[in-house]
Formats: structure tokens, C-alpha cells, sequence
């Protein structure tokens, strides 16, 4: 990527440059389709040129100040597309840039996807949305009776109580075919988060088994189904799920730090998060939703089935203390609040995976739909699909004008009463964040620090009471903080500013943690011991970006709890099982795990939401010369020491092998045979090759 240090030292006539546009004159691109009278009495649509150069400046800002390397993105009306663009490079070492048809993985916007799949089925008698899962996906299981209740609604809303996401072999460098298989067959000894249907938490699984349920009802496989019931139809020719490596530049790659490619990330879980798709091609699935449900004369879905994918899915929910967000079937929110400030009804689904992030926007009733994606987790893709649609309805005329930000006035202060501080003192947890405590200060103000690794970092700082009863500071007053009591517990509320700043949103943010008595002997000696991870695919996306390793670490100030590999679990009770207890709707609770010991071999294994780790403590020591390793008949990799620090290996029977350093620190990897190379830090070997297969490791100081 060529050293671009922002927007700000542009002039004027540089930015609209940058644009595209004549610094002279603003002119539509000779590239916007459709841009004559539309038949309608006369009726001469608008060029959006206006809408496209602030775009344009946006998307360069934003990718400058976030070091994203690519994005795509496409703005529709009715049938026209105004507009499709690349930005960046997909090589940058020759500097060329993405096409119009390069692929890039749209992560959870796949939801939709996977939601109008389920419709179709609903449509044509095969499935009701109100009956159990279990009527169609017969073998599904789980150790929690309660799994009975979930519904095929309840999947596409997030509120079947599922704990979350599989991470076991979700992003990889080849294709895992049965990785939805492989989360129903773990799910069947795991518990559910909360009761079926009582709140909704975003919820990744609840959508891989629509994969299971489509194979259980038509006998196909669900990208079988998905091309031939919506792609196809929709003339998405691009479109498809990396069930094998693309071909060199056909997709956006993504670049490491030091400048080099990632090889292709495939998202295994499809209907979660797995499509590769260009934003042309998702305008098309847009005309199908503002068409109500029909492309070019080809009927894809009901009327009624689109307006139940719109339908806020939150309102029956017994668990729900804050309504902000109002979940669809597949969408993040059919009322997107940055459209809704203006009047505008938009539905709205954000997607992310390991490399990529996109947004996808359809404002059915004005019909104008965006997607934009990228090749970074880093750019705010949401705000500037927000911003792209509210230029374009400014333009228009069916809005006034963009709204201006709201102005970051602190809010009147009101004395912090004993009462209102101790409300709010307290130790709390949720997914992002961790855990948090929350202390006041003898000013009568509140700070919240983080916990991390046995260390409290400031969080937010000088907080001070306002007159409706939230904390805020005068150099943040746009976030806010206050408590309430819920279904029996204490909860930390969160309102901030979002999208183009023109509204504020408000979560459930944090659940109180009261204190505890101190763990049983059993978990004490566990604490502080480090488990390697043994189930991951060999080219997993994961183990290349982070050490595969877990501990068990007791929270200082709340010595009976244990923070484990997906957050703060309760070992209380059971000397095996620690309980995920946290029960926080919408974000703030979501993938959350029970963490499980096993015995394995006389030694105590550890298991979390289908991954499992073993005592590195325990990991045998290579002899030099020759060592004969035996893959187990699960296939699960196998961990060596190396003797001495620095030593070097050649492996024969081996499918693939990785070499570490001291701290778990990925050094090199390889397939098939041959030698691991010198590393003068190299201290493991993590081995693979198929179910009882036998390999050679000579060792070579």
C-alpha cells in the first residue's frame, strides 16, 4: 500500500482529485448506469454525484487512517446502480487494484442470505418457523433438556440460547467441509445460555444449524440449495462459498503487517458468515427485497416471508430491558437508528471474519440499498454505509439535509448522592470488555478500569453524576452510564454516540459480579496452568495469528471466579464444570462457554466450546536422534518439546508440522515431510498427520 498519511494535508482541488470528479465542476462518472429518464412523466432521477464525492473522499479518509488495503462498494435505486467502485490495491507491490467483480467475504451479512433460505422453505410448506428444530434435525442434541424448545425462529433471531460461536476450525487456509456438522455433533454435550426465546444475544451458531436444517429438509447441502434457490435466480454470478481455493486474483487478499498476503481465509460456517460475493451482485439480493420479493419478474420469496424478515423479532421477548435494538429474521436491526433519525426505515446487517469487514443496507420503502466491504476488521464500514445512504437521500430531496452531529455539550451536573454511588461500585463483566470495576473517588466522581492479566488499566475516568441519573465525563458527555435491576440481577447500562454522530444508542452493557466464596482445591491448583490447543484444523487462520494456548486465572479482588478462555466462568459446585453465567442480551453476552476438565491418560485435559487444550505442563521431550510420534485414533495434533532451545528437526509421516518458541509464538510451519529449519528460539513441534498414523522426528541440535 503506497504511505498515505490522511486527508488533511489535501487541498480542495487534491480531495476532489482523489474523488475522481472535476475540481472544476462536480460530473457523474461515465461508469453510473441508468442515469436517464426512468419513464415516470418526465421524471429525471439524480446523478448522486454529490453523494458519490463525499463517498469517495470518506472510503480514502477512512482506509488512510485504518490502513485498510481494498474496498468494494455499490449504491442502488429501484433497478439502477448508481454507483460501484473499487478502492486500494489487491497487489500492492504492483500496484493494481481490485475489479468491479473481485471477491470479498461479507462475514455475517451471509445472515441474510441464510434467512431467505430458511423463508423459501417456509413458503413452500416444508418448514414453520414456530415449530422445534428438532422436528426437522432429528439427531440434534444437546446436555440441556431445554434444547427441545428451540425454535427455527428463534436460530434466525438469536434467541435460541445457544452459547454463541464454534471457533474450532470457523476460519481456515483450505476449505472444512463439515464444519456445521462438527458444531451440532459438539454442541450435544454442551449446555444453552438461557432459556429458549427468553432474550435474544447475537448468536453465530443459531445460523450454522440452518445449514443442518436445509440438508434435513431437502436432501441438499445448504450451498447447494442457496445457489440453486437464490443465487442462480438472482443472476449473483460471482457469488459462491469457498468450498475450494479461488483462483489468484479473484478475491481481495489481505496483507500481513510486514506487507506480505494472507492466503485465502475460508469462513467454514456458510450461513453464518461464509460468502464471498461482490456489491454489484448484492444489489441484485437488494431489487429482490425492495422488489417485495421478486427479480425481474421471478418470485423468490412471499410477500408475507419478506415482511417477517423485517418484523421486529424482540417483541415477545420476557428478557428485553432495554428494546434499542430491534433484531429481524437474519437482519442486525430492521430500523437502523442512524435512517430512522431522519424518518427513513432501513433494515441493516454488519458483517465481519478474521480479514474482512462489510455492511449491507436496503431502505426497502425509498429504495436505495449499499453494501460496502473491505479487506480490514478496522474501518467503519456501518458508518459509512449510514453516510452514503443519508447524502443520498439529502440529494434527492427526501431529506432536508444530513444531520449534523450532536454537540458534545456535558450535560448539567447533580451531586453524586452515597445511594447513587454505591448503585454503581462494583465489580462487572461482558464479552468485549472483560472485567471491570467501577470505584469512586473522593471528588464524587466514578472510574472504571479494566482487568487484564493480573493488571487494572484505566477505562474511563472522571465520570460525575448528571441529572438523569447516568455518569459521564466532560470530555466524553456523549457516553453514558448508569445501572438497573433485571430478572434478579444488577446490570451496567452503556449509551454512546454512533454512525455520522447524529444519534445515540443505548445496551445493556454489563453484568454486576458479586462476590464469592474462594475456589475449591480442585480449581486452585489449576489456576495459572497453561493447555495447548489439539483439535484446530493445520491450517487454521487462528493458530497462524495466536498462541494456541489457554490458562485459568483467578480475578484478583474476586478470588471465586476463574477467567478462562472465553471469559468469567463460575467453578462453584462441581470441581469439573465452570459455568458461563453471564446473561446479557443483544452484544455484551455473546459467545460465551462453560470450561469443562476431562481426564485423558491420567491427566486433566481442558475443553471449551468444542476446543480442546492439553497440559502443556505435561508435553513429552523429544530425545535426540531419532523419536517415533503416534497421531491418536481422534487425529488430534500432538505437542513435542524440543531438548534444547534452538534445536532443529526433520519429520517423516507428518501432514503438516509448526515450530514455537519458548512462548508459544508461531516461528515457521510446513506441510508433508522434511525439515523444520534453524530457529535459535525454537522450543515445540505440534505435529499432524491422519488418525493412527506413525512419524518420524529426528531431532538435530
Amino acid at each position: 500500500m503506497k504511505e498515505n498519511n490522511g486527508l488533511g494535508q489535501y487541498s480542495r482541488r487534491e480531495l476532489l482529485r482523489l474523488a475522481g470528479l472535476s475540481s472544476l465542476g462536480l460530473a457523474a462518472p461515465s461508469f453510473l448506469t441508468g442515469c436517464g429518464d426512468d419513464g415516470n412523466s418526465g421524471f429525471m432521477p439524480p446523478s448522486y454525484a454529490a453523494t458519490i464525492l463525499d463517498a469517495r473522499i470518506a472510503i480514502a479518509q477512512a482506509m488512510a487512517d485504518t490502513q485498510t488495503p481494498s474496498i468494494s462498494v455499490a449504491l442502488c435505486d429501484g433497478e439502477r446502480i448508481i454507483w460501484r467502485e473499487t478502492f486500494g490495491y489487491v497487489d500492492q507491490a504492483q500496484s493494481v487494484p481490485p475489479g468491479l467483480d473481485t471477491l470479498y467475504c461479507i462475514g455475517s451479512c451471509s445472515k441474510v442470505v441464510a434467512a431467505v433460505a430458511a423463508m423459501i422453505l417456509v413458503d413452500r410448506g416444508q418448514i414453520e418457523l414456530d415449530a422445534p428444530l428438532v422436528d426437522y434435525v432429528t439427531d440434534f442434541r444437546m446436555a440441556d433438556a431445554r434444547y427441545r424448545d428451540i425454535t427455527v425462529r428463534m436460530l434466525l433471531s438469536h434467541s435460541s440460547g445457544l452459547p454463541g460461536s464454534h471457533a474450532r476450525n470457523l476460519f481456515t487456509f483450505t476449505p472444512v467441509l463439515d464444519y456445521a456438522a462438527q458444531v451440532q455433533h459438539d454442541l450435544a454435550t454442551e449446555r444453552l445460555k438461557h432459556a429458549p426465546g427468553e432474550m435474544a444475544v447475537y448468536c453465530n451458531d443459531g445460523f450454522t444449524l440452518i445449514e443442518r436444517l436445509v440438508m434435513a429438509v431437502t436432501g441438499q447441502s445448504y450451498p447447494r440449495f442457496v445457489q440453486d434457490e437464490i443465487l442462480t435466480p438472482l443472476g449473483m454470478r460471482q457469488s459462491r462459498f469457498a468450498l475450494t481455493l479461488f483462483p489468484a486474483g479473484a478475491y481481495a487478499p489481505a496483507f500481513r503487517e510486514d506487507g506480505a498476503l494472507w492466503p485465502q481465509e475460508c469462513t467454514n460456517a456458510y450461513a453464518s458468515g461464509g460468502l464471498y460475493t461482490t456489491p454489484n451482485d448484492m444489489t441484485r439480493l437488494a431489487r429482490m427485497f425492495i422488489n417485495g420479493g421478486e427479480f425481474e419478474g421471478v418470485r423468490i420469496l412471499s410477500k408475507a416471508a419478506l415482511t417477517e424478515m423485517g418484523r421486529d423479532q424482540t417483541t415477545p421477548l420476557t428478557f428485553n430491558p432495554i428494546p434499542n435494538t430491534r433484531w429481524g429474521l437474519g437482519w442486525d436491526g430492521v430500523a437502523q437508528p442512524g435512517l430512522a433519525a431522519v424518518g427513513v426505515t432501513t433494515w441493516h446487517k454488519n458483517g465481519g471474519t478474521q480479514f474482512y469487514r462489510s455492511d449491507f443496507f436496503v431502505a426497502s420503502e425509498e429504495r436505495l440499498a449499499v453494501l460496502i466491504t473491505g479487506t480490514s476488521m478496522s474501518y467503519p464500514s456501518d458508518a459509512l454505509a449510514e453516510r452514503i445512504l443519508l447524502n443520498a437521500l439529502a440529494e434527492r430531496g427526501r431529506i432536508a439535509r444530513v444531520p449534523a452531529p450532536l454537540p458534545e455539550d456535558p450535560p448539567p451536573e447533580q451531586a453524586a448522592t452515597d445511594a447513587d454511588l454505591a448503585a454503581m461500585v462494583g465489580f462487572y463483566a461482558n464479552h468485549y470488555e472483560g472485567l471491570l470495576r467501577i470505584e469512586a473517588q473522593p471528588d464524587r466522581t466514578l472510574t472504571i478500569q479494566q482487568y487484564n492479566a493480573g493488571v487494572w488499566s484505566p477505562y474511563a475516568a472522571d465520570l460525575k453524576r448528571r441529572v438523569d441519573g447516568s455518569f459521564a465525563s466532560d470530555t466524553q458527555p456523549l457516553t453514558a452510564y448508569w445501572t438497573f435491576n433485571a430478572d434478579g440481577c444488577r446490570y451496567l447500562a452503556q449509551r454512546t454516540q454512533k454512525g455520522m454522530g447524529h444519534y445515540l444508542t443505548e445496551m445493556p452493557w454489563a453484568q454486576r459480579v458479586e462476590p464469592a466464596a474462594d475456589l475449591s482445591p480442585a480449581w486452585q491448583t489449576r489456576v495459572g496452568q497453561r493447555w495447548l490447543w489439539v483439535n484446530e484444523s493445520d491450517q487454521s487462520v487462528l493458530l497462524a495469528s495466536y498462541p494456541p494456548v489457554v490458562t485459568l486465572e483467578k480475578g484478583q479482588e474476586l478470588p471465586g471466579y476463574l477467567l478462562g478462555p472465553t471469559g468469567i466462568v463460575d467453578p462453584s459446585g462441581d470441581d469439573r464444570l465452570a459455568r458461563m453465567f453471564l446473561k446479557i442480551p443483544v452484544l455484551q453476552g455473546r459467545d460465551l462457554n462453560d470450561v469443562v476438565m476431562e481426564m485423558r491418560d491420567g491427566e486433566e485435559w481442558l475443553r471449551c466450546g468444542g476446543q480442546l487444550f492439553r497440559p502443556q505442563a505435561s508435553v513429552p521431550v523429544l530425545a535426540a536422534g531419532d523419536s517415533a510420534v503416534i497421531i491418536d485414533a481422534e487425529g488430534l495434533a500432538e505437542w513435542r518439546k524440543l531438548p534444547t532451545t534452538g534445536s532443529s528437526a526433520n519429520l517423516t509421516g507428518a501432514s503438516a508440522w509448526k515450530l514455537y518458541d519458548a512462548d508459544l509464538t508461531l516461528l515457521a510451519s510446513g506441510n508433508g515431510n522434511g525439515p523444520t529449519g534453524a530457529n535459535p528460539t525454537s522450543a515445540y513441534l505440534l505435529l499432524y498427520g491422519a488418525p493412527n498414523a506413525a512419524i518420524t522426528v529426528a531431532v538435530m541440535a
